[in-house]
């Protein structure tokens, strides 16, 4: 495995730290803006740096050769994890994100395999029911929706277009599925 390569993988797997924002007060300090703010204007300078890329042609460390070209999968997870956390509460965007940075590179190294897409499925449904667990009482219409989820996250990831990344696909339609399936 090339060094870029671990690169990547290591950018996943930091993906849950941005779960802190849950955490943070808001106003983030006295009389300051809402945590919902400075969220927003962390996503405006990741957009006005992925903007810059794409203008100036420069190439970030572990971006593959055809994200040169376009929309970088890192700026793709930016705008899935701003949603995400603009819009959904911590019980729901967190087993996504961590099913998201966990099961995304395990798929790399199963994709070809048998295992695939069996595994990876049964990782991300036990991610998302570990992490449900710790957040809300597991009952049958949250384990339902959980294995829902996990099969729209792996069928999400399998999209392979130009247009959107699987890194902002495997936040968005999971996270979406969860939010139908238990009807908030």
């Amino acid at each position: 495995m090339d060094r870029e390569a671990i690169f990547r993988r290591l950018i996943h797997l930091s993906a849950p730290v941005f779960l802190i924002y849950y955490f943070l007060p808001s106003p983030l300090w006295a009389g300051g803006p809402p945590r919902e703010v400075g969220l927003l204007v962390a996503f405006a300078v990741a957009m006005i740096f992925e903007l810059a890329r794409l203008v100036l042609g420069f190439r970030v460390p572990g971006m593959r050769e055809y994200e040169a070209e376009q929309i970088s999968a890192s700026a793709w997870s930016a705008v899935a994890l701003t949603f995400a956390l603009l819009f959904f509460p911590l019980e729901m965007a967190a087993p996504v994100i961590f099913g998201m940075a966990l099961v995304d590179p395990f798929i790399s190294l199963v994709r070809r395999t048998k295992w695939y897409p069996w595994l990876p499925y049964a990782l991300h449904l036990v991610i998302m029911l570990t992490v449900l667990s710790l957040l809300v009482r597991l009952d049958p219409g949250t384990v339902i929706a959980a294995v829902v989820t996990s099969v729209a996250a792996i069928a999400a990831e399998g999209i392979k277009t130009s247009y959107v990344d699987d890194d902002f696909l495997m936040i968005v339609v999971p996270l979406i599925t969860l939010w139908l399936m238990l009807g908030l």
